[in-house]
């Protein structure tokens, strides 16, 4: 009886310890979580977080490669001119109709014309800034990074490092933000671009058709002795052939036909 009571009392002083360096690991824990803790965590800010040397890096190579996008851009568009007025125009000029070749000349050169002066007035106009002088309008918010009043719609561009008034995103291909004051500019060069591209493609589609056959017929050449296949007006041309008829009315009326050559 007496070692049952003893153990009995030195459970309760092990479950009264137990307990106790329970309380201390929670306590504990709440200190901790006390010093991080933040209502609007979620898991898309801790990726963000873990995320945030990366988007560092994109922002820094955006910034130094912008010229390298620039200059792709403009030697891409010259080669496709190039191309166009040394295999296209000839080929114009050789075939087609007069009212055609204008139509080709005025509107091939008014769409690079109107393409080469959005592409320059968007990489060369300033997307537009705040205001940085005092003023009583009341702030709605200010930036955290530039700490200076942000009106609506105004967002910080991290590879410009400032604010921009309206801003849409940060284009490599412009080395420059699209904002307030050149976002027509860069709608109308997607806009011109697009249809330069579409009458490229109408317009180079028959030479297209042409290369691609003669390629296929040069890498793929027809066997000797191998039928070739026949259209419709080749079909008909031997159906109604006179000695096709002559043939099979000799073939229905089991008749036969000797010919005698005279050599003297």
């Amino acid at each position: 009886m007496r070692l049952l009571l003893r153990w009995l009392k030195l459970c309760l002083r092990c479950s009264k310890r137990s307990s106790r360096t329970l309380d201390l690991w929670s306590y504990g824990r709440l200190l901790l979580k006390s010093l991080y803790f933040n209502v609007l965590t979620s898991s898309d800010t801790v990726l963000d977080c873990v995320f945030e040397p990366i988007f560092w890096l994109v922002d820094s190579m955006s910034r130094w490669f912008g010229v390298v996008f620039v200059s792709l851009v403009i030697l891409l568009t010259g080669s496709v001119v190039t191309v166009v007025y040394l295999c296209m125009l000839p080929v114009i000029f050789s075939s087609y109709p007069l009212h055609w070749i204008l139509w080709h000349l005025c509107y091939g050169h008014w769409n690079l014309l109107m393409i080469l002066f959005h592409y320059y007035k968007a990489t060369t106009t300033c997307p537009g800034f705040p205001p940085q002088e005092k003023s009583d309008i009341p702030a709605v918010t200010i930036c955290k990074k530039c700490i200076v009043p942000k009106p609506a719609r105004t967002h910080h561009c991290s590879v410009c490092s400032r604010c921009i008034l309206k801003m849409d995103h940060h284009c490599p291909w412009l080395n420059n933000c699209v904002g307030h004051f050149n976002q027509r500019y860069f709608f109308s060069f997607c806009l011109f671009m697009s249809m330069g591209c579409i009458y490229c493609s109408i317009s180079v589609k028959d030479m297209f058709l042409h290369t691609h056959s003669a390629i296929q017929v040069s890498l793929h050449p027809p066997k000797p002795g191998s039928a070739d296949t026949l259209d419709l007006q080749s079909l008909l041309r031997i159906l109604f052939d006179q000695k096709y008829i002559k043939n099979c009315e000799i073939l229905l009326l089991c008749k036969t036909d000797v010919f005698y050559v005279n050599l003297c």
